[in-house]
């Protein structure tokens, strides 16, 4: 008789380990299939990234975008791409396992919950990159407009006129900060100016006030170097005025708080490679192009 209910015990716990076993299997297929989902996601991620970085170097050559915001962004792209392939490697070697026991099934509920968690931020700073990328991040500013000949500082009245060129970027700034307000954001403004190759006479004012900034020891300073000068004190004026009118316009706007400003001269180089008839003396080529790009941090 005690043989017998002894039977009868084992045979029970045996149908429970059963049951138990397939509704553990039940659940860990489930399990499987929506993190099977999230990785399909995490692919498209994939491929709208290799679209971005194209874009992305299209506007680097394109000079659209400055060095400061191109490294920024083909950071950005490289370590999500590299977060993307971490987790799909890891969710495959779970997905792959035939056999899920109880703690297997914890793992699994548990990196299901990460994955969406972490392919929510990523969509995020995605959608956010995308935006940015399609915005136009770079205002003309026609030098002749602003400074007198000869000169690298612009005189109180058009600095009073000079906000209508500051105006779109701040306000596209104000929109972007808007439009992602749980995002804590940095900011980089630059200024970077460009000359043409008319040659500075030895011996004027202007000469021997750039000769004295450059400071070069007992060296003469050729025209590359002279003209190299101004546009970077050029760019320089431009950006404190920009600055300016920024803190002015905002206010303590929250961006300002974690905003870079640089600004550097490119002298005689060409400020856009689609034109090819530069001349030496063309007002083409006197130019400060400011910058924006903001980014997630």
């Amino acid at each position: 008789m005690q043989n017998k209910e002894s039977l009868y015990l084992l045979f029970f716990f045996l149908v429970l380990a059963a049951l138990f076993s397939c509704g553990t299997q039940k659940r860990a297929f489930s399990v499987k299939k929506e993190l099977s989902i999230v990785d399909s996601q995490l692919r498209q991620y994939d491929n709208t990234l290799k679209k971005l970085d194209e874009q992305r170097k299209n506007k680097k050559e394109q000079n659209e975008i400055d060095d400061a915001a191109n490294e920024r962004m083909q950071n950005f792209i490289d370590k999500t791409n590299a977060i993307i392939d971490s987790l799909n490697m890891q969710n495959a070697i779970l997905i792959r396992n035939t056999s899920v026991v109880k703690n297997d099934l914890e793992k699994l509920v548990n990196t299901l919950s990460f994955s969406r968690m972490s392919s929510k931020q990523i969509g995020d700073k995605i959608l956010f990159l995308t935006d940015l990328m399609n915005q136009n991040l770079v205002i003309k500013i026609d030098q002749d407009i602003l400074f007198e000949t000869g000169k690298y500082s612009v005189t109180p009245a058009m600095s009073d006129v000079i906000g209508k060129f500051f105006e779109p970027p701040v306000k596209e700034i104000d929109l972007f900060v808007k439009k992602y307000p749980d995002f804590p954001i940095s900011l980089v403004i630059t200024a970077i100016g460009y000359v043409d190759a008319t040659p500075i006479a030895e011996g004027g004012l202007l000469y021997k006030d750039l000769k004295e900034r450059i400071s070069l020891s007992g060296k003469e300073p050729d025209n590359k170097e002279l003209n190299k000068e101004l546009s970077r004190a050029r760019a320089k004026e431009i950006i404190l005025l920009f600055q300016k009118f920024a803190s002015d316009r905002l206010g303590t706007g929250g961006y300002l708080k974690n905003v870079l400003y640089l600004y550097e001269g490119k002298g005689e180089a060409m400020p856009d490679p689609k034109i090819t008839d530069y001349k030496i003396d063309d007002p083409r080529r006197r130019l400060v192009l400011l910058y924006w790009s903001i980014f997630p941090e």
